[in-house]
């Protein structure tokens, strides 16, 4: 009887032993993605597909204006993952030492854009009370960039008074969508929610700028699932997704 009595605890210190096993091999891993506002909607399909091959990865995202989200990852905020809008803030963390192995993964348009249905066809017409909506030149790129194209057009002076900052492109989108700003200065990519294209506001004219739009992005902590979504993010089929939302590869 005695023997019998220790066989089944055996038994069942193996089989407990074997689930803790299992549940040891199955555990959750974790990454925070620090992006770009202007990623919002790509960023969960490229989860998707992320999730595919990578079923015990959960990704968290955590969206602003470039320069911003640069400034919290400097403060200590939690990020293993930096995809920004723009070289500039991954390379200052960098030179930092707070970032590593960067890439570029995509390049995007400025554009300009109007609530649809209105007939203001330039930053020129801009009356007394018009609005034009940009991101803040400090934090967000897409504000830098629409800064630096209005200068290149010799524009800026003229439109200054009648700017309006935003924290962000999807901010700015919000501005002329609603009204509350005549134009704004977004990415073509801004121009679709996934492929079909916004339907309270419509393009303006594109605006060309000297240095191509260049997204970059780095790995900041040494969490082994955020060097996978590095090379995931290097892969063809990330490069397809990207592509569907509108970005150039």
């Amino acid at each position: 009887m005695r023997m019998k009595y220790w066989l089944i605890t055996c038994l069942a210190l193996v089989l407990l032993l074997s689930a803790c096993g299992q549940k040891n091999e199955t555990k959750q891993e974790h990454i925070t993605i620090s992006a770009a506002a202007s990623l919002t909607d790509v960023t969960k399909a490229l989860e998707k597909a992320f999730n595919q091959s990578h079923p015990d990865v959960t990704v968290d995202f955590n969206y602003g204006g470039s320069g911003a989200l640069r400034q919290q990852i400097e403060q200590g905020a939690p990020a293993d993952v930096f995809m920004s809008a723009n070289t500039k803030d991954v390379d200052a963390l960098k030179n930092k030492d707070k970032i590593k192995d960067t890439y570029d993964y995509a390049h995007n348009q400025l554009v300009l854009i109007k609530q649809k249905g209105s007939d203001i066809k330039s930053a020129k017409d801009l009356m007394d009370e018009d609005k034009l909506a940009i991101g803040e030149v400090s934090s967000v790129p897409a504000g830098r960039y629409a800064k630096t194209f209005l200068e290149e057009q010799q524009l800026w002076q003229v439109v200054e008074p009648h700017v309006v900052y935003a924290k962000d492109v999807r901010e700015v989108l919000n501005y002329v969508d609603k009204g509350n700003a005549q134009l704004g200065f977004v990415y073509a990519t801004d121009l679709y929610v996934g492929d079909k294209q916004q339907q309270g506001v419509t393009k303006v004219a594109d605006a060309p700028l000297q240095e191509p739009i260049t997204y970059r992005m780095g790995v900041v902590t040494d969490n082994e699932a955020a060097q996978e979504w590095l090379t995931f993010m290097q892969s063809a089929e990330a490069k397809k997704i990207l592509k569907k939302y509108h970005f150039e590869v």
